[in-house]
C-alpha cells in the first residue's frame, strides 16, 4: 500500500525549474540533473509518491504502468521496496504539452559520483543555467532524499508520448529505460551481496 507525502510534492513544484542537464537526439532529448548534496552511495530503499494525475482515468493506467517499470528497474539495481521510512521517494509525471524547462549544466553524473563518496557540504562547481524546450510529451522522473525532503537526481525523456488516450506502453517502458540507464547507482552493498550468493 503506497503512502502519500503531500509535503514533499510541494519540493516536485521546484524541481522542474531547478535541475537539468541534456543530451539531444534529433528532437528528441533526454538527460538528467543531480544534487551535490545526494547520499547515493547509502539508500538502500525506495517508495512513491502519489499525484493527482496518477487518480485521473484517462491517465490512470499510464501511471500505473510507469510505476511497475520504474520499480522493476530499481529492484534491479538492488533497492527495496518499503513503506517504512524509505530512504528515497519517487516522483514520475508525464507531460502531454510542449514543456519549457530551465536547468543547469554539471558535471556527468558518473565521473561526479566517481569522485564524491560523500555527499558536498558546499557545491563544488557553480551551475550554468540552462534553457531546454521539451517537445512530443515528457516523462520526469525524480528521486528525493526522504530525510532531507530534498529531490537529489531527476533524469528526463522527450518523445515519449503526447496523447492521454495512448494504449501502447512500449514508448513508456522505453523512456524509463532511457532515464534510469542515467542512473547506474546500485543500492549499497548490493553488488557485495549479489557476488557473495553467486560464489
Amino acid at each position: 500500500m503506497r503512502k502519500h507525502y503531500p509535503l514533499l510534492v510541494l519540493a516536485l513544484v521546484f524541481v522542474v525549474l531547478a535541475l537539468s542537464g541534456c543530451m539531444g537526439l534529433n528532437k528528441r532529448k533526454y538527460g538528467s540533473d543531480y544534487s551535490y548534496g545526494g547520499a547515493f552511495h547509502k539508500y538502500k530503499t525506495f517508495n512513491f509518491i502519489t499525484h493527482a494525475s496518477a487518480h485521473d482515468s484517462s491517465t490512470l493506467r499510464q501511471y500505473a504502468v510507469l510505476q511497475k517499470y520504474i520499480r522493476e528497474r530499481l529492484e534491479m539495481q538492488g533497492y527495496e521496496f518499503t513503506d517504512r521510512k524509505p530512504d528515497l521517494l519517487v516522483s514520475y509525471y508525464l507531460y502531454y504539452n510542449d514543456l519549457n524547462m530551465k536547468g543547469y549544466e554539471q558535471e556527468e553524473f558518473d565521473i561526479w559520483l566517481t569522485n564524491n563518496q560523500e555527499p558536498a557540504t558546499t557545491n563544488p562547481d557553480p551551475y550554468r543555467p540552462i534553457k531546454l524546450f521539451m517537445s512530443q510529451g515528457t516523462l520526469l522522473v525524480t528521486l528525493l532524499d526522504h530525510k532531507k525532503h530534498n529531490a537529489v537526481w531527476q533524469g528526463y525523456a522527450s518523445g515519449v508520448m503526447a496523447d492521454k488516450d495512448v494504449e501502447n506502453t512500449t514508448y513508456l517502458n522505453r523512456a524509463v529505460r532511457t532515464i534510469f540507464d542515467q542512473y547506474r547507482v546500485f543500492r549499497k552493498g548490493y553488488l557485495r551481496d549479489h557476488n557473495s550468493q553467486l560464489n
